[in-house]
């Protein structure tokens, strides 16, 4: 075993022991000697090693992305056969959880809000069998780092909201500070992965001769990473304060509306709704829809679908049915993201039914008094008849006794 030999030397350093032989019965010796013994394993077999050293955090310009660097234990050389390894921790500031890893490299990245300062702290952990099978911790060692703070916090900008439109447009608008000096405005700067610097905005969006967005080019390149984002400015009075952001780019899209809009109505009180996704980047399955509808003026009810089409009964007597549709990146291609704007309205009103239910009423109304009318006609043309009879009978009694 690799043990005997370190358990001899470490018996070799109590020289009294063939005094104890001579005085003391075998027994006696014995039971000396295990105690010793174990005290003695005990204290040889206490393995320790140092943590890393040179632990800092380095700034390379990627507006948050930042880069946790450390060297190995001055003492590792004596671990030769075992593995070692690195817990490193680390946060924000105001944050109340660390994050954690275990890593065999000297450097790890990751994205950090620079609104607030970070921390980090890392231990060397060894295993394998110079350890006798366990797991051996060093001492923590830990840095932080903060950027430099200029300006005061109210000149920072307000109410920063990005949004990429229909997937391929990305636009970001802010309000200004509330203590922003005349003659002051601001820039911003952006990076992701894949460049090679932060870049600079090159379509502002302005009102009143003040940056207050900036309208980028092409980003598909960005999608699915971290995209970093940086707004300071410039005063001749006082310097203003940076405000940072970071975001992914499939959790700030807003599709355009469903198109194409069909409505139909396959039973009397049954209605089928069909459409079509939006023109564009966004593949079909990603997204999700609402689709809202209405009877004869009464309040809106939604329905939630996946799908390009949805069934939708009606209650008994509503004469008009109206719909509209918007949609969202779905829980499958994003964590989150904004609603379109809502589709055309497509309506249906029911006026073969209203046609029917005139026929039905007026038509029987009608015919009674033409009914009516032809009675009152047929007895004035009766009464006219015997009339002339009675006066024709009357002129010829007169004409007789004229002529006598």
């Amino acid at each position: 075993m690799e043990s005997v030999p370190w358990t001899t030397s470490c018996l070799a350093l109590y020289p009294g022991e063939m005094y104890w032989k001579a005085r003391y019965p075998k027994w006696v010796y014995s039971a000396f000697l295990f105690v010793l013994l174990g005290h003695s394993y005990s204290s040889c077999s206490q393995i320790t090693v140092d943590p890393p050293h040179n632990l800092k955090i380095v700034d390379p310009g990627f507006l948050g992305h930042l880069n946790l660097q450390w060297q190995p234990p001055l003492t590792l050389g004596i671990f030769q056969n075992c593995t070692v390894q690195y817990e490193l921790r680390y946060r924000n500031i105001d944050s109340e959880d660390w994050e954690t890893i275990v890593t065999k490299k000297l450097n790890y990245e990751d994205g950090f809000n620079l609104n607030q300062g970070v921390e980090a702290k890392i231990q060397t952990l060894l295993m394998g069998h110079c350890t006798n099978g366990s797991d051996v911790h060093s001492k923590w060692t830990q840095t932080s780092f903060w950027i430099p703070l200029q300006g005061e916090p109210e000149t920072k900008i307000r109410e920063m909201q990005c949004i990429y439109y229909n997937w391929k447009s990305l636009h970001c608008t802010w309000k200004p500070g509330e203590k922003i000096p005349e003659g002051a405005n601001y820039n911003l700067y952006y990076w992701y992965e894949g460049l090679d610097h932060a870049l600079h905005c090159a379509d502002y969006i302005e009102s009143d001769g003040r940056h207050v967005g900036c309208r980028f080019p092409n980003v598909k390149h960005a999608e699915y990473r971290d995209f970093n984002i940086c707004v300071n400015g410039s005063s001749s009075a006082l310097p203003l304060r940076a405000n940072y952001f970071s975001f992914q780019l499939q959790n700030i899209v807003k599709p355009s509306p469903p198109e194409q809009l069909n409505l139909t109505q396959r039973k009397p009180e049954e209605f089928h709704l069909e459409w079509k996704p939006p023109e564009g980047p966004i593949p079909s399955q990603c997204l999700a829809y609402e689709v809202q509808f209405q009877e004869d003026g009464a309040s809106w009810l939604s329905r939630s679908t996946e799908k390009e089409m949805i069934t939708l009964q009606k209650s008994n007597g509503s004469r008009r049915f109206c719909v509209w549709v918007r949609d969202k990146v779905n829980i499958y291609c994003a964590n989150e993201g904004f609603w379109s704007e809502w589709s055309s309205q497509r309506c249906l009103e029911e006026q073969q039914e209203d046609g029917q239910w005139l026929f039905f009423i007026f038509i029987p109304v009608i015919l009674v008094m033409l009914n009516v009318i032809l009675v009152v006609f047929l007895f004035v043309q009766k009464q006219r008849a015997c009339l002339k009879q009675i006066l024709g009978r009357k002129e010829v009694h007169f004409y007789q006794e004229a002529i006598c």
